[in-house]
């Protein structure tokens, strides 16, 4: 009989526990949802740090990439006025065959070929007048008229790096005057 009684005696206790867990179960499907959107809102967390992570991956790359065209547009700045001053004292040299002429030459030709793997592009000097490459110093009268507006004479070199001009060509500039005279 001792044994009946327990079993009795538990049955209260018992029946509070499946209300608990009934009331518990009633709970749960709002603290379900409160995770669902805890959860939510972790994910688009996650996804904009992830999106922020690639914009400034993107946005350092882009600034490496200015800050080398820039360092390399200050090295060709510098090292244009040494090129044109080694070209001035080639021409200076007056007998063309000698060894230092020709020595003169391969120092140039290697001195250009290197500001042209840095990217420097010369500007050229023939052809029309481009007032957005070239500097006109003079205007000359010319008697033919297709050359109104051209180039007839360079008096020092234009160069251009990455599609920037750093210093435009001095230029003479032909003016037809309409075959009248003077």
């Amino acid at each position: 009989m001792d044994e009946q009684k327990k079993p009795n005696a538990e049955e209260p206790q018992a029946t509070e526990e499946v209300l608990e867990a009934a009331e518990e179960a009633e709970q749960r499907p709002s603290e379900c949802d409160e995770l669902k959107e805890e959860v939510k809102k972790l994910k688009e967390e996650v996804a904009r740090g992830r999106a922020d992570y690639f914009n400034l991956r993107t946005r350092m790359e882009r600034d490496r990439e200015i800050n080398a065209k820039l360092a390399a547009e200050q090295a060709v700045k510098e090292m244009i006025p040494v090129f044109e001053n080694l070209e001035r004292i080639a021409d200076a040299v007056t007998d063309k065959e000698s060894a230092l002429a020709k020595g003169m030459a391969m120092v140039i030709k290697q001195f250009e070929n290197g500001l042209c793997n840095l990217g420097l592009e010369f500007i050229p000097v023939e052809g029309e007048f481009d007032p957005s490459l070239h500097e006109a110093v003079s205007m000359e009268p010319v008697d033919d008229a297709s050359r109104d507006g051209h180039i007839i004479g360079a008096l020092c070199r234009g160069y251009k790096l990455a599609g920037r001009v750093l210093k435009a060509p001095q230029v003479r500039v032909g003016k037809y005057s309409g075959g009248q005279d003077n």
